[in-house]
């Protein structure tokens, strides 16, 4: 009987066990569910993708092969940009989940949103081979090479800029030193008349002084004392 009784106890509690540990799973998976259908996107509404799909749906008139095509390579571009930028926020915010600086959820809406970027770069290849077979093969090459060169004009035209503005600056310096130094100048030059204007007053005072004790000295008072 009390092999019996243990081991109905020991059911119980594996059981009991099972149970909870169930609980706890489904606690999680509900969160992680929660996570997921509230997750925010990585990047803002893809406007190019809407402008193409208008453009498709366009039937009055009706938008020709080669706006299409145009706006699907504008598609292909933003797609390229897209991905370029998850490359290097992966690497970033891998490290910064692994030290516990951001959490989960941040981790969860990128990876939702790399999965919804790789869905939309076969949506655009599919969309190349629409128009033209084996487009699709190098719709994305155009458009990475079409990024990389607005990317350099952009950061030719940042540094003209930077330049332009040390240039400017640098010219401001200067000429705030020379406001400054003919203010100098100037201050100097004053300094110099006041004491030249004080240095006059002071020999006039002396002359002054000089005529009294003179007209001192010969009065005739002066005269009767002797």
């Amino acid at each position: 009987m009390r092999s019996g009784s243990g081991s109905v106890w020991l059911a119980i509690g594996y059981i009991g066990a099972w149970i909870l540990s169930m609980r706890i799973f489904g606690y999680f998976w509900k969160n992680r569910k929660l996570a997921i259908n509230n997750a925010e996107p990585w990047f803002p509404e893809n406007q190019a993708k809407k402008d193409y799909i208008t453009l498709l749906q366009q039937t009055d008139p009706e938008a020709t092969d080669e706006q299409l095509m145009k706006a699907l390579l504008l598609r292909a571009m933003e797609g390229v940009v897209r991905v370029l930028s998850m490359r290097e926020d992966k690497q970033v915010l891998s490290r910064l989940v692994k030290q516990g600086t951001v959490g989960d959820d941040v981790w969860t809406e990128f990876t939702l949103s790399e999965k919804e970027l790789e869905a939309e770069i076969m949506a655009v290849i599919e969309e190349a081979n629409t128009f033209k077979d084996g487009w699709g093969q190098t719709i994305l090459q155009t458009a990475s090479e079409i990024v990389m060169l607005e990317k350099n004009r952009q950061t030719e035209k940042e540094l003209q800029a930077k330049k332009e503005a040390n240039a400017r600056e640098k010219a401001l310096k200067e000429q705030r030193k020379e406001q400054t130094k003919a203010q100098n100048e100037k201050n100097r030059e004053a300094r110099k008349e006041r004491e030249r204007v004080k240095a006059l007053e002071d020999l006039l005072k002396e002359d002054e002084v000089e005529k009294k004790k003179k007209s001192a000295s010969s009065s005739p008072t002066s005269s009767k004392k002797k």
